[in-house]
């Protein structure tokens, strides 16, 4: 009979690609990761699981061949147990959401809050990963769901709005271009950018808004390029470059940087709550999923500036 907990510490070998980084997020030894290995490897008839490859501990054949039953196993011991607690009247276990970095993590520690308060026996685990990787993620049920800002043409996978998040042309106080009414979009020419990296979803919907205006990439002189809003943020607080800022991302007070009013529609990034279209997810999967669309999540995205 496989142990779920060796499983479980194969699995985040697998997802890690180390023993010392599993034994981190797993709050465990390394020595304590590797014995439980070496038990799961007796468990399944003395086979090598892992091999190494320079840095990484890589799959062997058998690893492979085992990999897709153990996610299995786990999610279904998983499941037993949100079981059982439901029937004692308390929802507990684990979810794990998928974010695209950049972005919403400045606004999902609000929407996590809302869970949180009903169901304060469930274990969040947010994984913050590039756009590529998100999709992969959630097929693979690494992830039980996924905040991105595109939505995917896939099947076998559900997306909903869950807010339009206004994007600001911000620049620091002082700044010649805060002065005017309204500043017309080839004066961007003049003026130093910091941009998310060319691929973020971010850095695509700022450049077809400002095509669209008779602006290319090549006519804009960026200085930073970064997928950190933050970053972005303290760029312009430090005089570096203008950047376009999600609404979460601004300050309380505009004491050190304004808001450029450039002419033209607002940019606005859109975000999706995906998830995979299962017959039965698990229940904390299904709740967590209904609260992040819910009447208070709702509220919570209007007071930090995301239309819903």
């Amino acid at each position: 009979m496989l142990n779920t907990v060796h499983l479980q510490t194969f699995l985040a070998v697998v997802e890690t690609g180390s023993f010392s980084a599993a034994a981190k997020r797993l709050h465990m030894s390394q020595p304590a990761v590797s014995q439980q290995i070496r038990a799961l490897e007796e468990q399944v008839g003395g086979v090598r699981l892992f091999r190494r490859s320079g840095q990484q501990m890589v799959l062997t054949l058998a690893g492979e061949q085992l990999l897709s039953s153990a996610r299995e196993l786990v999610a279904m011991a998983e499941r037993a147990v949100q079981a059982v607690s439901a029937l004692r009247g308390q929802i507990g276990g684990r979810v794990t959401i998928g974010c695209l970095s950049g972005g919403a993590e400045s606004f999902l520690p609000a929407l996590l809050a809302i869970f949180q308060r009903q169901y304060p026996a469930v274990t969040v685990d947010v994984e913050v990963q590039n756009a590529d990787r998100l999709l992969e993620s959630l097929i693979e049920r690494r992830c039980d769901l996924v905040l991105a800002s595109d939505a995917p043409r896939r099947r076998g996978l559900e997306a909903r709005l869950l807010a339009a998040e206004r994007l600001a042309l911000a620049a620091v106080t002082g700044h010649p271009l805060l002065q005017q009414e309204q500043v017309p979009p080839g004066a961007l020419r003049d003026h130093p950018l910091a941009l998310p990296r060319a691929g973020h979803p971010l850095r695509r919907v700022i450049e077809d808004n400002l095509r669209r205006r008779g602006l290319n990439a090549n006519d804009v002189r960026v200085v930073l390029e970064t997928d950190s809003a933050m970053l972005l943020r303290s760029a312009v607080e430090a005089g570096l470059a203008l950047a376009f800022l999600p609404a979460s991302v601004l300050p309380a007070r505009l004491d050190r940087i304004g808001i450029v009013a450039l002419a033209g529609q607002p940019l606005a990034q859109e975000w999706y709550l995906i998830r995979l279209r299962e017959r039965a997810p698990a229940r904390v999967v299904d709740l967590i999923y209904e609260t992040m669309l819910g009447d208070e999540a709702r509220a919570a995205l209007l007071r930090l500036g995301l239309a819903t």
